[in-house]
């Protein structure tokens, strides 16, 4: 799905992860990470060797900012400190009232454990992602 997303002409492909509210099939994470998604959404209790993996490939762990995914954002924070995997924050927005303002995208990095640093240097890898897309 990932290579026939680019053949369509997707800049961004986003791989639904193992979030712990829905039911997932474990390895999902694992299958999205060596398919090449750019960013890993809600990974749940991701592994190390996971975390390594996204590292490794460049692919961002997100943060999320939406509620039940986020129950496991500081365990994914933290397996992307131990890993030097890169993360975002995203809303997983379903509907208009979904996206999260510049305030709200801080509070669910910070809340997720994020010095103020290490929040900064999540922007600006973001950043540098949307400029390597094109946006």
């Amino acid at each position: 799905m990932v290579i026939e997303a680019r053949n369509l002409g997707a800049k961004v492909v986003v791989g639904h992860g193992e979030t712990v509210t829905e039911p997932v099939k474990p390895g999902t994470n694992r299958a999205a990470l060596l398919a090449g998604v750019d960013i890993l959404a809600h990974p749940g209790f991701i592994s190390r060797e996971d975390a390594e993996l996204a590292a490794g490939r460049g692919i961002f762990l997100e943060l999320s900012g939406r509620k039940g995914h986020s129950l496991t954002n500081g365990h994914v924070a933290q397996a992307a400190a131990a890993t030097g995997a890169m993360l975002c924050v995203d809303a997983d927005a379903h509907g208009p009232g979904d996206f999260l303002t510049a305030a709200m995208a801080e509070t669910v990095a910070r809340g997720a454990g994020l010095s103020a640093e290490a929040y900064q240097a999540l922007r600006k890898n973001m950043a540098a992602f949307v400029d390597r897309i094109g946006g």
